[in-house]
């Protein structure tokens, strides 16, 4: 059995004991050692490379989205859950932005919390039920503001062949629709990003990384 090994941070020294002892129930997860601000947590992650930090966000000194940033830099491979009270966009949203894998409640069901660490352990994302609709609006603004975010999954395909050079043709061919469909999404995709040319689609895709 793999063991998941797992990081506390918490300024609250009881709440890091109960939730230890909670974890330590399971035969596949392993605490490692804790952390009361984010300053130790850094240190603790530098040391210890542990999968998974269950890190708070209101802590003295170095809070932990302030730590967050930082844990990919010291450790690739640890990915950081957000255990917390706060339930608002102000703490969820720049939770999302510094890289956090997922986001729980102090108040949620101890099974969430057992459930998040292993769908997050797993390169999975988990964020509390609770906050769907902030999420949600979220993913909207995002839209709102970079309008690659608005593309459907077949008109980001289209996109990346036209860009690459292929004809409509060669386009439909690779994805078993027909040219006039290709036609189609090339419009598309020509309003939704403000281009006006298909040799714009080439030079939008390079600037993003889509191609070199």
């Amino acid at each position: 059995m793999s063991v998941i090994r797992i990081l506390l941070a918490d300024d609250h020294a009881v709440l890091r004991a109960g939730i230890r002892a909670l974890l330590e129930m399971q035969p596949d997860f392993q605490v490692v050692g804790d952390a009361s601000d984010g300053a130790q947590a850094l240190a603790a992650v530098r040391e210890l490379q542990p999968d998974i930090v269950l890190m708070d966000i209101g802590m003295p000194g170095m809070d932990g989205l302030a730590a967050t940033r930082q844990v990919k830099d010291l450790s690739p491979n640890t990915r950081v859950l957000i255990l917390t009270q706060h339930e608002n966009k102000e703490y969820i949203v720049p939770a999302l932005k510094v890289g956090a894998s997922g986001y729980v409640l102090k108040r949620s069901e101890g099974d969430d919390l057992l459930r998040a660490i292993r769908i997050v352990c797993a390169g999975g994302t988990f964020f509390d039920p609770s906050m769907a609709g902030v999420i949600a609006e979220e993913v909207r603004h995002r839209a709102a503001e970079d309008p690659y975010e608005s593309l459907s999954d077949r008109e980001r395909e289209v996109l990346l062949l036209l860009a690459q050079g292929k004809t409509q043709k060669q386009v439909g061919e690779a994805l078993f629709i027909s040219p006039k469909t290709v036609d189609f999404h090339r419009t598309n995709l020509l309003r939704k990003l403000g281009l006006s040319a298909r040799t714009d689609l080439t030079c939008y895709a390079m600037r993003r990384g889509l191609i070199s």
